[in-house]
Order: structure tokens, then sequence, then C-alpha cells
């Protein structure tokens, strides 16, 4: 049984948005960590922290897995940060190394799990862990409607706030086709919650 993540309590302890001041410290810490500054990348890590494992629950829907993604991430992003040119970049760059490895972790789970239904063990879908996380019941039952993508996209902006051009640097969509999912999704949860009987506040 995966260890379900609490999305809501990790998201509420998200660090603040880069902006002003904190733009400036990030550029500045980038360009030592750059350079070999452990320390650096250290204080980068502790910025982003909170916003990576929520990220990872999402993918993997679970917490130890959502643990291994962001801990593979942290390392493989500190070996190859010599190589990013634009300090500007770094959050991008750093949720497409922490994407690659949550979704990882999450093919590794349904390997695992087609592996002990062969044998003869009781098993879940792949897709509870993230169907049950602590969403309204009415809500979990309208996500099931969605594609994994549309899923991912949908509980990026709704839960983590990102903008659309944020979920493009993250999942490596174009800005433009990720609106044109978001907004198939919506308009599918939408007439799932209308369908079920609730009218569902989802905005885009």
């Amino acid at each position: 049984m995966p260890a379900l993540c609490n999305i809501s309590h990790f998201f509420n302890h998200l660090s603040m948005k880069a902006g002003g001041g904190l733009d400036n410290r990030i550029a500045g810490l980038v360009d030592l960590a750059r350079r070999g500054d452990a320390d650096a990348f250290g204080e980068l890590y502790e910025i982003y922290r909170g916003e990576m494992y929520a990220y990872a629950c999402t993918i993997t829907g679970d917490s130890y897995a959502a643990e291994d993604a962001v801990s593979e991430a942290v390392v493989s992003a500190f070996r190859q940060i010599k190589n990013l040119r634009d300090p500007q970049s770094f959050k991008g760059w750093l949720f497409r190394i922490l994407h690659a490895e949550s979704c990882k972790q999450f093919n590794q789970r349904v390997a695992h799990m087609t592996l002990d239904e062969d044998v003869g063990h009781e098993t879940e879908s792949p897709n509870d862990g993230i169907e049950n996380l602590e969403l309204s019941l009415e809500l979990q039952s309208a996500l099931k409607v969605l594609s994994p993508e549309e899923r991912e996209i949908v509980m990026l902006k709704t839960m983590g706030e990102y903008t659309s051009k944020e979920i493009a640097q993250i999942t490596g969509i174009t800005h433009s086709t990720v609106r044109s999912k978001l907004s198939r999704a919506l308009t599918k949860l939408r007439n799932e919650l209308q369908s079920g009987g609730e009218g569902g506040d989802i905005h885009e």
C-alpha cells in the first residue's frame, strides 16, 4: 500500500514565488553553484524543496516515491549545474530534471504492481495513488475522466498555482499546448462534476 501524499499540507508550505530581491539572490546562488559551491546549491535546495516535494507527489502519488524522486533530482542537478548557461532559467531546468525522476519513480511503481499481479498478489490500480489524494470525493471521481497528462496539468495549475508558462517549462510541453490541454481538461471536469450534481468552481 503506497503512502499517499498530503498535497494540501505540502502546498501550504511552498516557498514564496521568486520576484525582486529573491530573483537576484537565486541568480547569485546559481552562479556560485555553477562554480562548485555546495553551500550555495544547498541554499537553492532550501528555497525549492517544499515545492519540489509537492510536485513529485502530484506525479508519483506516493510520499516515499516523491522523496526518492527529489533526492535523485537534487543529486543529478548538482552534477549538471555547471552546464546551466542562464541562471534565470534555473527553476524550469531544475523541475525538468525532477519531472523526469518523478516519472521514472511512477513507472517503477507501475512495473512492480504489474509484477506482483503476475504472481497472484492483490494490487491496486497504478492511478490509485494519484486519484486518492486529499481532494473532495466528487473531484477525485471527476479526475478519473482525465488522461494522466491532463491530470498532471490540472493539478499543477489548480493546486500548485503554476502559470501556463511555468507548467510548459516543467513538463516540456509548449505553452500553447498546455493552454489547450488545460482548457479541454477543465471542460471535462466541469461536465463531469455537473453531471454528478456538482457545480464545481474550477477556473482557468
